[in-house]
C-alpha cells in the first residue's frame, strides 16, 4: 500500500495511549489520587493492578514492535564514488558517459542473470536480483554500495493539509447535524489531531537532497516523541504538587493564579523540551548533516504533538462541546503543533552541526535547549494570559502575540531547514571538488 506508514503511525498512537493509561494508573496508585472539586480524592478502581498493567504493556509493546519492525527491502546495488554516502556516480550504459546524481529515482540494480547493472526497473523487473545474497563481480565490488532503506510512505504535505481542513469541516457538519452524520465524527477527530504533525514530517522529508532517510528510523523518532508524553505528564504532575497547583483550575473550573502560571510557562517547558529530543539518541548515527538533525528533531516533536493534541481535543470535546472542539483543533493544528517542532529541531540541528564540525555536543545543544524552553514558555504564558484576561482588551493582544509566535516558529523551522540544505550542498560540492582534484593529481595534471 502506498501510504502504509500512516497505519503504522496510528498503531504507535494506540500503543502509546495504552502506555500512558498504564503509566498514569501506576503513578496514581503510588503517589495517590488528586483531589476533586469538592475536596474528595478521586476514587481508583478496585482492580488487580499488576495483572492489568502487564496486559497493557504486552499489548502496547506488540503494537510498537509491529509498527517499527518492518520488512526491509533487499539491497539495491548502485555505482558510487568511493562508497561515499552522499554522492553517487551513475554510469550510463548507452554512451558510457558519467554524471553525478545525488538522489536518483532508481540508482540501478546488478543482476546475476544478465551480468550487468540495469537502470530501468520497469523494463527489467524479471531480471533483477532482489535477494542480494550472491557475490558481486570483482570489477564492480569496490564501486558498489547498497541502498537498503524503505522510504517514508506518507502523502505529500499539501494533501495532508487539505485532509486536515476537510476534517474540521466534517467535524462541524457531524457535530452540528447529528443524526447519521455523527458516525463520521471519529474520522474527523482522528485526522484532526494527527495530520498537523504528519504535515511537517512529510514536508521536511520531501526536501532531502541526498538519499532518503529510512522509514524505520523516522518511525522510531515519532514513537519516542509519543512515548515522552508519559514521563512528561508524570513530571509535570509532580511539579504541580510541589508548587501547589489547583487541579480544578487546570480543568477549567477554577481560577488561574501564580502557581498555575509557573507550571505552564516554566515547569512544563523545562520538562517537555528536555524529554522530546532524547529520541535523537536512537538515531544519532544518522545525524550526519544539519538537514537530518532537523528532520529527526521535528519527528520527535511531532510524535509528542500528536498525542498531546489527541488528549487535549478529547478533553475539550467532553468538557466544552463541539464548538470549542473545532476552535481548539484548528488552533492546536496550526499553533501548538508547530511550537513542539521548534525545540527538538534546534537541538537536532545543533547536534548534527557539532558532528560535522567535530565539535563537542555541548557546544550547540544547550543553547538550542534554552531557546526551545523560552519559546515554549512564552507560548504557554501568553496562551494562559488570554484566559486570565478574558473579556479585557489584553485578551485580544494575547491572540495577536500568539499569531506572531506562530509566524516566528514557521520562519525558524523553514530557515534552519534551508541552512541545513545549504550546508549539505556545500559539503557535497567540497567533496566533489576534492575528488576531482585527487583524480587530476593522480593523472599527472
Amino acid at each position: 500500500m502506498k501510504y502504509r506508514a500512516i497505519f503504522r503511525i496510528y498503531g504507535l498512537i494506540i500503543a502509546n495511549m495504552l502506555l500512558i493509561m498504564g503509566g498514569q494508573l501506576g503513578y496514581l496508585y503510588i503517589v495517590g489520587p488528586i483531589s476533586m472539586e469538592d475536596g474528595r480524592p478521586m476514587t481508583l478502581p478496585e482492580i488487580p493492578f499488576l495483572g492489568l498493567l502487564v496486559i497493557i504493556l504486552i499489548i502496547a509493546g506488540f503494537l510498537i514492535i509491529a509498527a517499527i519492525l518492518q520488512k526491509t527491502p533487499a539491497p539495491i546495488r548502485y555505482l558510487s564514488i568511493n562508497n561515499q554516502p552522499y554522492t553517487r556516480e551513475i554510469r550510463d550504459e548507452t554512451d558510457d558517459s558519467e554524471s553525478s546524481i545525488y538522489r536518483p529515482n532508481y540508482p540501478g540494480q546488478f543482476s546475476r542473470k544478465t551480468g550487468k547493472v540495469h537502470y530501468d526497473k520497469a523494463d527489467l523487473e524479471g531480471n533483477l536480483d532482489w535477494k542480494g545474497d550472491e557475490s558481486i563481480p570483482k570489477e564492480l565490488e569496490l564501486k558498489l554500495g547498497s541502498f537498503e532503506k524503505r522510504e517514508l510512505q506518507l502523502p505529500k504535505s499539501g494533501l495532508l493539509f487539505f485532509g486536515f481542513l476537510m476534517s474540521l469541516a466534517l467535524g462541524i457538519v457531524a457535530l452540528g447535524e447529528r443524526g447519521p452524520f455523527i458516525y463520521l465524527f471519529p474520522v474527523a477527530f482522528i485526522v484532526a489531531f494527527s495530520f498537523p504533525g504528519l504535515i511537517w514530517v512529510s514536508y521536511i522529508y520531501s526536501r532531502t537532497i541526498t538519499s532518503p532517510e529510512p522509514q524505520r528510523l523516522v518511525l522510531i523518532a515519532l514513537a519516542w516523541g509519543m512515548f515522552s508524553t508519559l514521563p512528561a505528564s508524570l513530571l509535570n504532575d509532580i511539579g504541580a504538587r510541589i508548587i501547589d497547583v489547583d487541579p480544578n483550575a487546570l480543568l477549567g473550573n477554577g481560577t488561574f493564579g501564580r502557581p498555575e502560571l509557573i507550571l505552564v510557562s516554566l515547569v512544563a517547558p523545562l520538562v517537555e523540551e528536555l524529554l522530546k529530543p532524547i529520541g535523537l539518541i536512537f538515531v544519532m548515527k544518522r545525524l550526519k548533516t544539519p538537514y537530518e538533525g532537523v528532520l529527526y528533531g521535528v519527528a520527535c516533536g511531532m510524535g509528542f504533538a500528536m498525542i498531546e493534541n489527541l488528549l487535549y481535543e478529547l478533553f475539550i470535546l467532553i468538557w466544552y462541546g463541539s464548538e470549542a472542539w473545532t476552535i481548539n483543533a484548528f488552533a492546536r493544528g496550526i499553533g501548538s503543533t508547530v511550537l513542539h517542532a521548534v525545540g527538538p529541531a534546534a537541538i537536532g540541528y545543533g547536534i548534527a552541526l557539532s558532528n560535522q564540525m567535530e565539535k563537542p555536543l555541548t557546544k550547540y545543544a544547550p543553547i538550542a535547549y534554552i531557546f526551545g524552553v523560552v519559546m515554549h514558555g512564552l507560548w504557554n504564558g501568553i496562551a494562559t494570559m488570554s484566559f486570565m484576561l478574558e473579556g479585557k482588551t489584553w485578551e485580544y493582544v494575547s491572540y495577536a502575540l500568539l499569531a506572531l509566535m506562530v509566524i516566528l516558529c514557521l520562519f525558524f523551522i523553514v530557515k534552519i531547514l534551508e541552512y541545513g540544505k545549504e550546508y549539505t550542498n556545500m559539503e557535497l560540492e567540497t567533496q566533489k571538488f576534492e575528488e576531482a582534484l585527487e583524480e587530476a593529481t593522480n593523472s599527472g595534471h
